[in-house]
């Protein structure tokens, strides 16, 4: 059997997972890539199997772990990434907020959103991708890296977990997602699987959903790019992290100030 690492991406051809992939595929990777269209293009240039399938959907992601064991016999990695809140919204006919600005971002008293507004299905459907979406992975891909005795598993959160800001009212359900990762590697970290979660904060490939100026509350005065989140999540996932376990990786450029997340 190769040595040669064997990873799986989820929605793939978002553009952190894309990124991911990427350099993933130029460390020396070789990729199972989901996303609803079957990654057909990504899959093409790195010269990566992609399946199409939904991480709302055990089946899909039972499917997609299967597909790396059978085409290369090993499991070293997986990545979870997921919808953004906007998408769960746009499901729902759900009243819009009041217009973000950099003071709302952080807490103005002024701006006044209706929580209730947003039906409960839309916090389940959120929780289903955001957190149960991962859980499905990280449930598939166990039982091989414990027969392998090593494997490293990071999971996409964001920012409002640890400080949920009302213009992004679901963020908060991806602290459940943190709160079952720290659960996990506690279980498993003794038996060679580590267990992370990475956080960003504002990418600059969604620079157009942000207002006007946003950037400046970044104290390194810009956005993030895809590619730092990758290279990110690289690290996490290698040997140069082996010491790394339950955590949360907070990828913001200082915007979050608070401790322990």
């Amino acid at each position: 059997m190769s040595t040669q690492p064997v990873a799986v991406v989820t929605a793939a051809t978002g553009g952190i997972a894309s990124a991911i992939s990427r350099k993933l595929a130029a460390d020396g990777y070789r990729l199972v890539l989901l996303s609803r269209s079957g990654a057909v293009d990504l899959a093409a240039e790195l010269d990566a199997v992609g399946i199409a399938g939904s991480v709302m959907v055990d089946a899909d992601i039972d499917r997609l772990v299967a597909m790396a064991l059978d085409r290369f016999g090993r499991l070293d990695a997986a990545v979870f990434s997921g919808g953004r809140q906007r998408d769960i919204i746009a499901d729902y006919d759900i009243p819009p907020g009041p217009p973000v600005t950099g003071d709302s971002f952080a807490f103005d008293a002024s701006y006044k959103r209706d929580l209730f507004n947003i039906p409960f299905e839309a916090w389940h459907d959120n929780y289903s991708m955001n957190v149960l979406g991962p859980m499905r992975l990280i449930k598939a891909s166990l039982p091989a890296m414990l027969e392998q005795g090593n494997g490293s598993i990071v999971a996409m959160s964001g920012i409002e977990a640890s400080q949920p800001r009302l213009p992004y009212p679901l963020g908060p359900n991806r602290l459940a997602l943190q709160g079952f990762v720290k659960l996990l590697s506690d279980r498993y970290a003794g038996d060679g699987v580590r267990i992370n979660c990475i956080a960003p904060g504002m990418i600059g490939n969604a620079a157009a959903e942000f207002p006007a100026g946003w950037k400046e509350m970044v104290p390194q005065g810009r956005y993030g790019s895809p590619e730092e989140m990758a290279a990110t999540v690289a690290f996490l996932l290698s040997d140069a992290a082996g010491y790394i376990t339950g955590q949360t990786i907070v990828a913001d450029g200082g915007v979050n100030r608070g401790l322990g997340i």
